[in-house]
């Protein structure tokens, strides 16, 4: 049985296109489905939560981007219910971890037809809030400062929006100090911002870790030091590439395991965690998918 979340505003309407072409061929083979069509976080994680607790769910697709695949991985991680995403958002990057990014919808729905799951592992946030899971990356500091304003102003759209937002945060901003244990190992620190990685891409395909692996058990821990605002400008350009690793100021160190103290926030794929302190796990094959690479 399916289980296809919409949210109808995503992509000026690319969404609501999208999911129409789904239910054709849907109900061209006689699949059974059913629609939740909403643009209220709230709405669709209270609709989510009723539908897959009392329903028997095998797939669970999300038309719109990574937000509202966010939402879902609340009610999907550690169960045997598959997520895919018909990206239709301005990041998409689960879309671009798992390969539906920029594939057509009956691609999707051919691999989506299978029944056996691929299994990524995904990060698990603890904190005075709760639990959260997350899939891609956890940032804080400058980034995810960078990521709160982008999250508040409407215009320019895409990867120049992210670009406008770097801009003007960069205008006040200071180095953070950061209180970190990475499985055991403690450690006190100045950065520009630290990050914890479990897929490679975030901000809509920006490469802050070309060599992480959601399939490792492992995060990569990203972290630029304290650098002038001309250097953090040279150096922002090539995370759209990758290029940007051998930079002597930035590290990047593995764990399974990653507490962070500072006086700055915490977002995950792009959405509002909480002020830190938190704590995160690596949680092993706790997704279940399907990769289209």
């Amino acid at each position: 049985m399916w289980l296809i979340v919409l949210n109808n505003r995503a992509g000026r309407g690319k969404a609501r296109k999208l999911s129409t072409e789904l239910i054709s061929l849907l109900e061209k083979e006689n699949q059974v489905y059913k629609i939740i069509d909403t643009t209220s976080a709230i709405e669709t994680s209270q609709l989510l939560e009723k539908e897959l607790g009392s329903s028997n769910y095998q797939k669970l697709v999300a038309v719109g981007g990574d937000g509202l695949v966010n939402i879902c991985l609340q009610y999907v991680a550690e169960k045997p219910i598959g997520l895919t995403v018909i990206p239709s958002g301005t990041g998409n990057d689960f879309a671009r971890a798992i390969g539906t990014y920029r594939r057509s919808v009956s691609e999707i729905y051919d691999a989506v037809k299978v029944s056996n799951f691929d299994k990524l592992d995904l990060g698990k946030v603890s904190g005075h809030f709760g639990e959260r899971w997350y899939v891609q990356v956890l940032s804080t500091g400058f980034d995810a400062l960078v990521n709160s304003l982008s999250n508040k102003i409407r215009w320019p759209r895409g990867q120049l929006k992210y670009t406008v937002s770097t801009l003007l945060t960069l205008a006040h901003f200071k180095p953070i100090t950061y209180e970190i244990d990475l499985d055991g190992k403690q450690m006190r620190m100045q950065a520009m911002l630290l990050a914890v990685a479990n897929g490679q891409t975030y901000g809509g395909g920006m490469r802050i870790c070309p060599d992480a692996s959601n399939s490792d058990g492992y995060f990569d821990i990203f972290i630029v030091k304290p650098v002038s605002r001309r250097v953090l400008m040279t150096i922002f350009p090539k995370v759209f590439f990758g290029k940007h690793i051998p930079h002597p100021e930035i590290e990047i160190l593995k764990a399974k395991t990653v507490r962070i103290s500072a006086l700055t926030i915490a977002h995950a794929d792009g959405e509002f965690v909480s002020e830190l302190p938190v704590e995160i796990l690596n949680v092993p094959r706790s997704l279940s998918t399907w990769l289209m690479k």
